[in-house]
C-alpha cells in the first residue's frame, strides 16, 4: 500500500474515538525533531478531571462523550503504515500510559504495546522506556526528562485509579468509547509547518523553538533545499538536550542567544521575539541559501557548546577552552555573555591550543555582573556586549580587537579597576552588605580555592546541589561562616552586637566546607571548628586547612594588643584591665581573623580578574585594617570617624607618605612576621 493510497482511504478529517485513532493497523509515532514528553502535574490532572466529568455525565445521559480535541499528523513516506503526530503528542502520550495500566487492572493487555507491534511510539531515545511502562516491565535506568515524567504520569495515574469509586473495566470503557477526538491528517511538510505554528489544542503553549523548527521547514520545503536537514538537525538537537536534561527555558536561552549573535543584537522592540526575527531574516520567500544554512548550522553548534558548557567540570591548565568553559558554567549568569561564548565556539570550531577570548570572557563577566553593587541591573551591559558578539560572528572582528574591545567595556565602566574590585569585596562601617548572601560567593570561594592549591585542579563538580535519600537538598561543598551567626557563648555576643554583626556580614568570615562539616561546626567558634575539622575524618579544602594558620596568627595580635607590648598600638600605661579584655578581646579576634583572609582573597582577585592590558591608576592594594588609629586601638565602644576610616581596606597610592592606617597595617604585619606582597596594576 503506497501513502498515496493511505491518504485516499484516510480523509483530511474524521471523528474518531482513542481505538480509532490507530485504525486497524495504523501507528503513531513522535518525531525526534519534535519536545519530549513534558507534561507535568497540572495538565495530567485536567485530563484525568476531564475523564471523571465524563464519569458523572454518563450517569444521566448513556450517550454522553468527551471531545478531546483535534490529533494532527502526517504520513511517514518511509513506512506505509506509521503517521507522525504533528500536534496531540502529549495527550496521547497521557491517555496511552493511562490505557495501559487500566488494562493491566483489568486482566488484559494494551493494543498499544503487543509483542511484535507497538502501535504509538515517542522520540528514539525514550521509546525503551515508554514500551517497558507500556508493557508493565521496569524501565530501567532513568535517563532523560522525558522518561522521569513518564513515571510520574504513571504514579499520578495509578494514584487517581485508586482513588475512583468505578471500577477499571468501567473507565476502560469511557475512555476506548466516550473519548472523542478529530484526526486530521496533513498532505505535505508545508501544510505542517503552517498549521504547527498556530494550533495549542491544550497544555503548554509553542515554544519559540516549536515555531522556529516549523518555519525552518516551510522555508527549506518552499525553496527545495535538502540540506541541511531541518528535521535530522531537530533530532539531534532534541538528543542533546534529553540527554543533559534541558528545559525549554534552556532551548530557548540558546535560541536568543543565537539570534542574538546573527541577526539581532540590539534591544529589542515591545513584542519582538526570536521567532518574528527569524521570520523576518528568513522570509519565505526571498531568503539566501547561505544565511539559512548558516543559520541552522549556528544553532546546532550552539546546543553542542552549551550542553559542553553545562558539564564542563575541569580546570586542567592543558586545555584551556575547557578551563574557561568550567569557569563560566558556574557564574551565577551568563546571559550577557552567552552570544560571545557560541561566536568563539562557532569560529573556533575544536581547536584548544588556547583561549584567549574565552578567557577574557569570564573575567569581563565577572566583573560587569558579579562583583557587587557594581552593576545597577542584570541585563546593564547585554545590548553592547550583544553587539561585541554579533560584529565577531560576522568576521568583522578578530580575536586580539575582541579582547581589547572587552577590556575597553570593562575599564570604561570601572576607570580605576584595582580600587573597584576591592571597594566591591570588603564592607564599609556604614554598609549593611552580607557577603552570605552574595549569589556569587560560592564561584568565588571555588576560584579561591583553586588558586591555593599546588598542583592538581579544583574539581567543580563539587559545587553541584545533591538529592539526599530524605529529599532535602544537600551540596557536596556548603558556604560557612567561621564565626558563627548565633555564638553558644553569650559573652561572644560581642561580636554580633557590633556595627550590627558587620564581621559576621564579611566575606573574610566565609568559606567552603565539605557538607558533613557543615552542621557539626554550626555553631562553634574559630578554634573548636579548627579542632573538629582536624579530629574529622573528611577531606578538608585548602582554605579550610589554612584556618589553623590564620587563627593562631589573630590570636597572637590581639595578645600584643592587650599587653601593650608595642607602643606603636598604644602607649603602656594605657594597658587596658581584665574586664575590658574580656569584653573587646572576641571582637579583636574575629576582626583579624577576617582582615587577614580577606588580604589574601582580594589579592587573588585583583591577579585573577585583571582584564588583559588593563591599565593601573598608581594606586596600590597594602591589606585590611579594621582598627582604630589611636591608642584607643582596642576600644571598638571609643570608635569614631577621627580615630578610624569608614573603609577596612587601605590602598595608598605610589610615592606618597604613609597615611596612619597603612603605619598601623605594617606595625601588624611586623608583629606577624611579614604580610601580604601590595598588589599593584603596572
Amino acid at each position: 500500500m503506497t501513502v498515496e493510497s493511505l491518504r485516499s482511504e484516510i480523509p483530511d478529517a474524521k471523528l474518531a474515538t482513542f481505538p480509532e485513532l490507530f485504525g486497524k493497523s495504523r501507528r503513531l509515532f513522535i518525531p525526534d525533531y519534535q519536545r519530549p514528553y513534558d507534561w507535568g502535574e497540572g495538565q495530567r490532572a485536567d485530563l484525568l478531571g476531564d475523564i471523571d466529568k465524563l464519569e458523572r455525565l454518563t450517569d444521566g445521559n448513556p450517550d454522553a462523550v468527551h471531545f478531546c480535541g483535534t490529533v494532527i499528523c502526517t504520513p511517514d513516506a518511509r513506512r506505509q503504515d506509521a503517521f507522525a503526530v504533528v500536534d496531540g503528542q502529549q495527550r496521547l502520550t497521557t491517555l496511552a500510559l493511562l490505557h495501559a495500566e487500566l488494562s493491566r487492572k483489568s486482566g488484559r493487555s494494551t493494543f498499544l504495546s503487543r509483542p511484535g507491534s507497538v502501535r504509538f511510539r515517542p522520540q528514539s531515545q525514550d521509546e525503551d522506556t515508554f514500551s517497558a511502562i507500556l508493557g508493565g516491565s521496569p524501565p530501567g535506568e532513568i535517563k532523560t526528562l522525558a522518561q522521569a515524567n513518564y513515571m510520574a504520569a504513571e504514579k499520578q495515574i495509578q494514584g487517581w485509579i485508586d482513588r475512583n469509586a468505578s471500577s477499571p473495566e468501567h473507565l476502560l470503557a469511557l475512555l476506548e468509547e466516550r473519548l472523542k477526538f478529530i484526526l486530521f491528517v496533513l498532505r505535505d511538510e508545508n501544510e505542517v509547518a503552517k498549521v504547527f505554528e498556530t494550533i495549542n489544542n491544550r497544555g503548554k503553549p509553542l515554544t519559540q523553538m516549536d515555531l522556529v523548527k516549523n518555519h525552518l521547514i516551510y522555508v527549506a520545503a518552499v525553496n527545495h533545499w535538502d540540506t541541511p536537514n531541518v528535521n535530522e538537525v531537530w533530532r539531534e538537537i532534541q538528543q542533546l538536550a534529553a540527554g543533559t536534561r534541558f528545559s525549554d527555558t534552556d532551548a530557548d536561552t540558546v535560541l536568543r542567544a543565537t539570534v542574538a549573535a546573527q541577526f539581532k543584537p540590539g534591544r529589542r522592540q515591545a513584542g519582538e521575539t526570536d521567532f518574528r526575527i527569524v521570520a523576518r531574516e528568513l522570509p519565505d520567500d526571498g531568503t539566501d541559501y547561505e544565511t539559512f544554512r548558516t543559520f541552522v548550522d549556528f544553532l546546532k553548534a550552539n546546543f553542542r557548546t552549551y550542553q559542553t558548557l553545562r558539564n564542563a567540570r575541569s580546570t586542567d591548565p592543558a586545555n584551556p577552552t575547557l578551563r574557561a568553559m568550567t569557569h563560566l558554567n558556574h557564574h551565577d549568569s551568563i546571559t550577557g555573555v552567552l552570544p560571545l561564548i557560541f561566536a568563539r565556539q562557532f569560529r573556533r570550531q575544536d581547536d584548544r591550543s588556547d583561549a584567549p577570548v574565552l578567557a577574557a570572557i569570564e573575567k569581563a563577566n565577572f566583573r560587569l555582573y558579579g562583583l557587587p553593587n557594581l552593576a545597577t541591573r542584570s541585563d546593564s551591559y547585554n545590548v553592547r556586549l550583544h553587539n561585541l558578539a554579533h560584529n565577531y560572528f560576522k568576521g568583522a572582528k578578530c580575536e586580539e580587537t575582541l579582547v581589547e574591545d572587552l577590556t575597553e567595556l570593562v575599564s570604561k565602566e570601572q576607570m580605576d579597576g584595582l580600587s573597584a574590585i576591592v571597594k566591591s569585596l570588603t564592607l564599609n562601617d556604614d554598609e549593611n552588605y552580607d557577603f552570605y548572601t552574595w549569589p556569587w560567593r560560592r564561584y568565588f570561594l571555588a576560584r579561591f580555592e583553586e588558586s591555593l592549591l599546588d598542583r592538581q585542579s579544583f574539581d567543580f563538580g563539587k559545587l553541584l546541589t545533591q538529592y539526599g535519600k530524605s529529599g532535602r537538598t544537600n551540596d557536596y561543598l556548603s558556604v560557612e561562616h567561621i564565626w558563627p551567626q548565633k555564638p553558644k557563648d553569650t559573652k561572644d555576643r560581642i561580636v554580633l552586637e557590633y556595627r550590627d554583626g558587620q564581621q559576621i556580614r564579611r566575606l573574610g568570615n566565609l568559606m567552603l566546607l565539605p557538607h558533613g562539616l557543615n552542621i557539626t561546626l554550626s555553631n562553634n567558634t574559630p578554634e573548636v571548628k579548627q579542632k573538629q575539622m582536624d579530629d574529622a575524618r573528611i577531606t578538608m579544602l585548602r582554605q579550610n586547612a589554612t584556618l589553623a594558620g590564620v587563627v593562631e596568627k589573630s590570636g597572637r595580635f590581639v595578645e600584643l594588643m592587650q599587653n601593650r607590648d608595642d607602643e606603636r598600638f598604644g602607649a603602656r600605661r594605657n594597658r587596658f584591665n581584665t574586664p575590658t579584655i574580656e569584653k573587646n578581646g572576641t571582637l579583636a579576634l574575629v576582626k583579624t581573623i577576617c582582615d587577614l583572609r580577606e588580604e589574601a582573597m582580594i589579592a587573588f582577585a585583583l591577579r585573577e580578574w585583571r582584564m588583559p592590558g588593563e591599565a593601573g591608576t598608581g594606586r596600590r592594594f597594602a591589606g585590611m585594617f579594621s582598627f582604630t588609629h589611636a591608642d584607643e586601638t582596642f576600644l571598638s565602644d571609643r570608635e569614631t570617624a577621627a580615630s578610624k576610616t569608614s573603609e577596612n581596606y587601605v590602598i595608598v597610592p605610589d610615592n606618597a607618605n604613609a597615611p596612619e592606617d597603612l603605619v598601623r597595617l605594617e606595625a601588624r604585619n611586623d608583629v606577624l612576621g611579614g604580610g601580604m606582597e601590595p598588589v599593584r596594576w603596572q
